[in-house]
């Protein structure tokens, strides 16, 4: 005697055992966490902007330490790009101006919760590629998680403004 209501329902049983099983694993990847102060947090943007009139990019460069030390380097020499740079006969090596700000601890704590809250260490982020979007470099580490994005979100774009809008 053949019992095709129990296969069915045996069907429908694994089935939704498989999409309970991938949800649970999609929100498993997602790390999302209430930011609390601390010295050692500290994100990096960089954005170069490549021009045809020069060889070089001109690049932005935004530090923020857990301290609320803000760092905004911009312009075409290498030590924009490259903390470790060496000296070097480019005929942009003096092109570069840096300013620093210090942020209060609130406004600092905001600004990591805004990027945890964006999703910057929820997991494999893969983006649609785009000839004309401008990459921003995000580099984070904010209690104790470690990340390193290359996206055009505008989310990325909107923090990253906001903070060189503090040097004007």
């Amino acid at each position: 005697m053949k019992r095709p209501h129990i296969r069915r329902l045996l069907g429908i049983v694994q089935i939704s055992g498989a999409l309970a099983l991938a949800s649970g694993c999609a929100s498993m990847s997602q790390r999302r966490f209430t930011v609390d102060s601390s010295a050692l947090d500290y994100v990096q943007f960089r954005q170069a902007i490549v021009t045809r009139d020069s060889k070089a990019p001109f690049v932005k460069s935004l530090e923020l330490s857990g301290s609320g030390y803000l760092e905004y380097s911009r312009g075409r020499s290498e030590r924009v790009r490259n903390d470790f740079w060496q000296e070097s006969s480019s005929p942009n090596l003096d092109d570069l101006r840096t300013d620093f700000i210090v942020l209060t601890q609130e406004e600092t704590v905001a600004i990591y919760q805004r990027l945890v809250d964006a999703g910057i260490f929820d997991g494999y982020q893969r983006e649609k590629a785009s000839t004309n979007a401008t990459k921003l470099l995000v580099l984070a580490r904010i209690h104790f998680e470690k990340k390193a994005i290359s996206t055009t979100k505008p989310i990325y774009l909107e923090i990253f403004n906001e903070l060189i809008a503090k040097f004007r």
